[in-house]
């Protein structure tokens, strides 16, 4: 009886979480850009043997990743907003970590001149270099990602290329999203800029998490856990009647 017990609790485990990826994707709802996370597939399965079946049964895990579908855009008329209209990223230096990919594309310019998301981290240029903007008048972002200023003491129309924000489409290495919430490729490569993105100027793309699927599955998975919880206390109830029946009688 035993073992059915540690098959529950096993898939205690898995369901506890999944209820972490669920209440991730839920807190992270209103983040730019932010791409949900998938949960563990798990599912039992019995070993065979020669003569039957063995009644040991084991969890079989599939390691979750992230949903990359693109997430709603919604206009905001800022020159230094971007949204990654379809398929592409932005190549990313964070504050802290490697070179990574995100879609996160509210950028600013800080106070030290330098163009930055709203999480502080850098998009880089063409040439893998910080981007720094000069003081300017106006400021705009083509399609693809090359940004133009009027500097404040050059004649009114007079433009300027400051560089080139550098995307990708992706990578031929499979990406996954690390625990710093960025995307990279599997082996720590970093993907060649290759500016075949369409960037949106003036737009920006939300969460692609939809709240009322969040909550649907919180609901199964609560569920669930209740299930494995009452199974854990009937195999109790069932071994003590065994023992009891197997005592000597006095």
């Amino acid at each position: 009886m035993d073992r059915s017990i540690y098959t529950a609790l096993n898939s205690m485990n898995i369901l506890r979480d999944n209820q972490s990826v669920t209440a991730q994707n839920l807190a992270n709802i209103s983040v730019t850009g932010f791409q949900k996370d998938i949960q563990i597939n798990f599912a039992s399965v019995y070993l065979d043997r020669d003569k039957g079946i063995d009644p040991k049964v084991l969890a079989l895990q599939e390691p979750g990743g992230f949903d990359s579908t693109p997430g709603p855009v919604q206009q905001t008329g800022a020159p230094l907003d971007l949204a990654v209209d379809g398929t592409g990223y932005f190549i990313v230096k964070p504050t802290n970590g490697k070179i990574a990919l995100s879609r996160r594309g509210d950028f600013t310019v800080s106070a030290d001149g330098t163009l930055r998301d709203g999480t502080g981290s850098q998009p880089i240029s063409v040439d893998l270099e910080p981007i720094t903007v000069p003081p300017h008048r106006k400021i705009s972002i083509s399609g693809d990602g090359i940004i133009e200023i009027e500097p404040l003491n050059a004649p009114l129309g007079q433009t300027v290329r400051v560089g080139q924000i550098a995307t990708t489409f992706g990578s031929e290495v499979p990406l996954v999203k690390a625990i710093d919430g960025f995307v990279r490729p599997i082996d720590g490569s970093i993907p060649e800029p290759d500016n075949r993105t369409l960037l949106l100027s003036g737009f920006l793309e939300g969460s692609n998490v939809k709240s009322v699927d969040e909550l649907v599955i919180g609901i199964d998975q609560s569920r669930a856990y209740e299930i494995n919880v009452k199974f854990i206390s009937t195999a109790q109830e069932i071994d003590e009647a065994s023992a009891s029946l197997m005592r000597m009688p006095s």
